[in-house]
């Protein structure tokens, strides 16, 4: 059986908000570029640079240039949306179907290919991250198979 209270909480859309801590591990630093408006099927190929913070920066350790990676970022314009505008219905795709910019959470989920990298400083440079000037990194992984995953680090 369903809890009536979260049941009631869904059906209204009432959804409890929830404060938690995210420490950034680096920062983005892209080149800028014109505001345009961007095609239906947008294919990002901007170049970044991810600064990686001291703390983080021996784990880097073991990437390699080719290799691509999910960047999750903070995107402040997003997460102000109102329920009604991220909601599809009538024929209208809803926000989880698309890639529309603005999202319910100011997270940005992005893939990128490492294209030059330098540990020792904790700077990775990226292709393919459509990504703010600035905005802070949250976290990176590997896009690999879920066949091919490494649990540890410095697994094999």
């Amino acid at each position: 059986m369903i809890d009536p209270t979260r049941e009631q909480l869904v059906n209204q859309a009432q959804l409890p908000s929830v404060a938690f801590t995210i420490r950034p591990i680096g920062l983005v630093h892209a080149t800028l570029r014109k505001k345009t408006k961007i095609p239906k099927y947008f294919l990002p190929r901007g170049r970044a640079t991810l600064e990686f913070f001291h703390p983080y920066i021996s784990g880097l350790q073991g990437l390699y240039g080719g290799i691509d990676l999910w960047v999750l970022t903070y995107h402040a314009p997003s997460g102000q949306m109102t329920s009604e505008s991220w909601q599809g219905g009538d024929g209208v795709p809803g926000v989880f179907t698309t890639n529309h910019l603005l999202r319910p959470n100011p997270i940005e989920f992005l893939r990128a290919r490492v294209i030059d990298l330098n540990p020792e400083e904790g700077l990775l440079h990226v292709e393919g991250l459509d990504v703010e000037d600035g905005a802070p990194i949250l976290d990176i992984r590997p896009a690999t198979s879920p066949h091919r995953r490494l649990v540890t680090p410095g697994e094999n």
